[in-house]
């Protein structure tokens, strides 16, 4: 009794693999893109995949590959779900009697599902697949075209530990930017406050200069006018000039009191 139970077990298995098969035989994955994001404890992966064969059959049952461990799995037939799902380790058997697919039509498949944050992801080809892709955080980490039946990929992301210690680097390098920044304008502001009074210090020093010159001058030109050396009327021009040149000076000089 214990091997005929046996035996039909065994049976129905192998006639379950069996229709699965015959049900896809003919049927390629055009294309297969993965995203993968980094949530606060857990990847979230979603799957898009466009399987077409070269036959108006029937699709009745449609097999995807998810790895163990992964929580709220979702699995959408041209946007509707399967009829039911069985599966066996990894593997993932819909039945998709009721939707009317037909094998040679751009049939879609989207899925979804989370994976603990330090998982190694992992993905099994189980037909034969034109194009994958995956990404990972917006950065494609991976592309592969014409993979066989059977080929195992394995992407080693990040350790959980890792994302807490970037975004403390990345924290530390902008506030050293930050400081950076301060430090560079407080020694321009200085600098400029230093330029500002040396400069202010030079006028000062220039129009004092200038204003002893201008009366010097006036004193030497009238010393000339009084030994007739000079003419009056290039007396009275030079006087007028040196003297409005020496009222301007003393006139700055006192605007920086």
């Amino acid at each position: 009794m214990r091997k005929l139970l046996i035996v039909l077990i065994i049976g129905m298995i192998t006639t379950q693999c069996l229709i699965a098969v015959a049900s896809e035989e003919n049927v390629n994955t055009i294309t297969q893109k993965i995203t993968i994001t980094a949530k606060d404890n857990y990847l979230s992966v979603i799957e898009e995949l466009t399987v077409q064969g070269d036959s108006n059959e029937s699709l009745d049952e449609i097999t995807v590959w998810i790895q163990n461990g992964a929580d709220n799995i979702e699995i959408l037939i041209n946007s509707n779900p399967p009829d039911s799902i069985s599966h066996n380790d990894s593997e993932y058997i819909c039945n998709i009697s009721s939707l009317g697919i037909i094998k040679e039509d751009s049939n879609q498949i989207y899925i979804s599902y989370e994976l603990a944050k330090n998982a190694i992801f992992s993905k099994k080809i189980v037909r034969p697949t034109n194009s994958i892709s995956v990404k990972f955080e917006d950065d494609e980490i991976l592309t592969g075209t014409n993979l066989a039946v059977g080929t195992i990929i394995n992407l080693e992301l990040y350790e959980s530990t890792e994302a807490p210690l970037n975004w403390f680097i990345a924290i530390l390098t902008i506030l050293l930017l930050i400081l950076i920044v301060v430090l560079a304008l407080y020694l321009l502001k200085n600098r400029r406050t230093v330029k500002t009074k040396e400069s202010v210090s030079d006028s000062e020093e220039l129009l004092n200069t200038k204003k002893t010159l201008l009366m010097s001058l006036l004193k030497d030109i009238e010393k000339q006018h009084r030994a007739n050396q000079i003419s009056d009327d290039t007396y009275h021009k030079l006087k007028e000039r040196y003297k409005q040149e020496a009222v301007e000076a003393m006139k700055k000089l006192e605007d920086m009191k």
